[in-house]
């Protein structure tokens, strides 16, 4: 390094300095001395050898955690299996006909009615909900909710037999339906007076 430095600065040539330029005035040359030199190649030679014990170093490491193996075991079992779904993993299951794969599974009447008091007790605890302001948990609730209690309404209107039942049910279900406008209506202008109706 000291001799690439004094080479690029002119030092390891002989250099005149400025000086007067008489016959009398004697001439200086400057040269580089060797002595730097070599203790910068021992200093070169010792960082080589250090670099290559880290360097092999390093690679033992690098090869000895490639030959461990990552052992895959089988898929993890199906999830679901609660009332009214079959599995929850059947929404993704492009195999299936969109009609497997809807996340509400069509029950018989007699299920569908207590799944459908389930989601009207649901609806009516609410209240409390209400009464404390919790205005976004109150939508969601209830949507998620209604949701459910209209699925399972249409089923248990559809085995319904006459005409008159049928036009009765839907009549109440359309009051119903109307009601809980109102409550989510109330909910997302956030006024309790109105969630009260």
């Amino acid at each position: 390094m000291p001799q690439t430095m004094a080479s690029m600065t002119g030092l390891s040539q002989g250099v005149r300095l400025p000086g007067p330029t008489g016959r009398r005035a004697s001439r200086f040359t400057v040269r580089a001395s060797s002595a730097e030199a070599e203790a910068a190649g021992r200093r070169a030679v010792l960082g080589l050898m250090a670099s290559g014990v880290v360097g092999s170093a390093f690679a033992q490491v690098v090869h000895a955690g490639t030959v461990a193996a990552i052992k895959v075991g089988p898929p993890p079992p199906l999830s679901g299996g609660l009332p009214g779904t079959d599995n929850s993993d059947e929404a993704r299951d492009f195999d299936l006909p969109l009609k497997n794969r809807f996340y509400l599974q069509p029950l018989p009447p007699a299920e569908a009615a207590v799944r459908a008091k389930e989601s009207a007790q649901d609806i009516l605890n609410l209240k409390p909900l209400i009464d404390k302001k919790q205005w976004p948990y109150v939508m969601n609730d209830l949507r998620l909710r209604a949701s459910y209690l209209r699925y399972d309404l249409k089923t248990v209107i559809s085995s319904k037999t006459t005409k008159e039942e049928k036009k009765d049910l839907k009549d109440l279900t359309g009051k119903l339906f109307a009601t809980l406008d109102g409550l989510d209506h109330a909910a997302k202008i956030k006024s309790p007076t109105e969630a009260e109706k």
